[in-house]
């Protein structure tokens, strides 16, 4: 990403250019499967009007495996007094070809101001490897390689297998150049991480090796399933180099006969509850309902299929939301699923809410196991039938729990004295509310003695308490601690990386700030920041919208340029408001 610009602009080839805006897409000479090599995308646009309306959308990348990712952003200032600025993103993508044979890259896209840019798609031309490795290709002069050990690689589909990526070398020393471990993402097979702690060095005639790390493998297709090379970093005297382990066959073989018809994808051993989050409640028509399905268990929770809850005329749902707790162990990935339904009944009298069959494969046994349907009923009830069936002393206690939770005195808080339901009487519960109207009628009382007494003053003419300009600095000191509070929440929302609510936020401050000068769009507001505090001010606003319009859109935010950002919006506004 540090290469210099001219550099990459001179390997960019069908280059589409629409007044003031440029994307381009790097040539790539013909490669050998399994040869990694950058792929840039440069976006340039310029212009003040000129808003980019979506993320940058890279080719489809299913034939090639994506080894990492980077980009970079830089604001090139042509003229400032004109605001001729120009914003540039450089993507990069490394890539390894997984198949020979002629592969096409498609076209990125870009949406600015309404219209749609983007790049010729072109084909590449990959050829096999010369030469297969039996184990890694970097067992050279640093005397150190890995190899990737799976224990079963005969396994049924979606039954895990753990692998073991081991380092082997003569020179002990060279365990502690070993960094980090990178395993690849891949169409046919899922691969979880169970540890990277490193073993104690084992010797065995003279070869010395130590286990780097345990992963486990879900194929996710019958036949023969080729697991890509896993690749750790390698510091040597010289410079920084990446080692790779070699490839792994697994032979994957179809489930048995007798699936079930309702049996979707679960390979393990589970259990599967169905519940509701407030038992103690009484179902009421036309009242949400929490439903909780849980799916514990080990095996396959990564892609397992959850049953769906079936649809009936008797009540209407939403979509679950959906949470999972897993571990990798290197006895299978375990865990729980958990979908999360809001439930309104539709109708009075007893509900059937029901669920689809669920069923899974045991690997270990060669069953299938039926869990059969789930189902949950209730008993829903009208709010008329609910009050007839409380009884007077309840009545007396939700009427007093609605005064105490209404009504603030400033005696007591009220919030504490709510008063429980319970079937025999609370003598304690009685005593204290007694003393609470008691207290009440007091100051009832005393309110009315006050009135009478303030009739009998004579009319006394109210100065104003404050002058206009007064009023105005209250004002504006009320808009500078909003101000406040609005930046420090932008900063909450950067920390917790929710980068589309970050955005939404300074959206919302932004508003309110133009509102405040009385400005209607960016335009007028830059001509009031200039009038009143300056060219410099309205210049550095306006260099400031045009980067959260760039980084708003950006395919990916990087935690440096998103804190610089913050930055900047924290100075600036600070200097605007105060």
């Amino acid at each position: 990403m540090k290469q210099h610009f001219s550099y990459i602009l001179f390997l960019m080839s069908a280059v589409f250019t629409y007044g003031q805006v440029t994307l381009a897409i790097s040539d790539v000479k013909d490669q050998k499967v399994n040869q990694r090599f950058t792929l840039t995308v440069l976006l340039e646009i310029s212009g003040e009007n000129m808003e980019q309306q979506t993320p940058l959308q890279m080719p489809d990348f299913s034939k090639f495996d994506i080894i990492g990712t980077a980009s970079e952003r830089n604001t090139i200032v042509l003229d400032a007094k004109k605001g001729d600025v120009i914003n540039q993103l450089v993507y990069q993508c490394v890539l390894a070809p997984k198949q020979s044979g002629k592969v096409k890259i498609g076209s990125a896209l870009v949406t600015v101001n309404g219209k749609i840019y983007k790049t010729e798609p072109f084909d590449i031309n990959v050829r096999d490897s010369e030469r297969a490795s039996s184990v890694a290709d970097n067992s050279d002069k640093n005397d150190l390689y890995l190899n990737l050990e799976v224990q079963d690689k005969v396994v049924y589909k979606n039954e895990p297998t753990i692998a073991i990526l081991r380092a082997y070398s003569r020179d002990y020393d060279n365990f502690r150049k070993v960094g980090k471990v990178h395993f690849p993402n891949q169409r046919n097979a899922n691969i979880k991480a169970v540890s990277f702690a490193k073993s104690e060095i084992e010797s065995n005639s003279g070869m010395a090796s130590q286990i780097i790390g345990v992963f486990m493998i879900f194929p996710s297709e019958t036949g023969t399933v080729e697991i890509n090379p896993i690749s750790a970093s390698f510091a040597s005297s010289s410079k920084s180099n990446k080692i790779s382990s070699n490839k792994v066959k697994l032979n994957v073989k179809k489930l048995p006969v007798g699936m079930p018809s309702h049996f979707k994808n679960a390979v393990g051993k589970f259990a599967l509850d169905l519940l509701s989050l407030r038992n103690e409640d009484i179902p009421e028509i036309d009242q949400p309902l929490n439903i909780v399905l849980k799916l514990t268990g080990s095996g396959n929770l990564g892609s397992v299929h959850l049953p769906k809850i079936q649809n009936s005329q008797d009540y209407i749902f939403y979509q679950p939301k959906i949470t999972t707790e897993s571990s990798a162990k290197k006895n299978g990935l375990t865990g729980a699923i958990t979908a999360e339904y809001i439930v309104v009944p539709k109708k009075s009298g007893p509900v059937s809410i029901k669920f689809e069959d669920f069923s899974y494969f045991d690997p270990e046994s060669k069953k299938y196991t039926d869990l059969g349907a789930k189902e949950l009923l209730i008993n829903v009830k009208t709010p008329l039938q609910i009050a007839d069936a409380k009884t007077t002393l309840q009545k007396v206690n939700e009427y007093t729990n609605t005064v105490l939770e209404t009504v603030n005195t400033p005696v007591l808080q009220t919030q504490n004295l709510i008063v429980k339901d319970k079937n025999r009487i609370n003598w304690k519960v009685v005593v204290g509310n007694f003393g609470l109207l008691t207290i009440f009628g007091s100051l009832f009382l005393i309110v009315l003695r006050k009135r009478e007494k303030r009739k009998l003053k004579p009319h006394v003419v109210i100065k104003p308490i404050s002058t206009i300009a007064e009023t105005e600095e209250l004002i504006r000191q009320n808009l500078s601690n909003h101000i406040e509070e609005s930046i420090e929440y932008l900063k909450i929302l950067k920390d917790n990386k929710e980068f589309t609510k970050f955005f939404e936020a300074y959206d919302e401050l932004n508003r309110e700030t133009k509102e405040y000068h009385g400005a209607k769009d960016d335009s007028e507001f830059r001509t009031i920041l200039e009038k009143t505090q300056g060219q410099q001010i309205s210049e550095r606003y306006r260099s400031l919208s045009e980067q959260i319009q760039i980084e708003k859109f950006a395919p990916i935010h990087v935690e440096e340029q998103m804190d610089d950002l913050y930055k900047t919006i924290h100075i600036l506004y600070s200097e605007i408001n105060k």
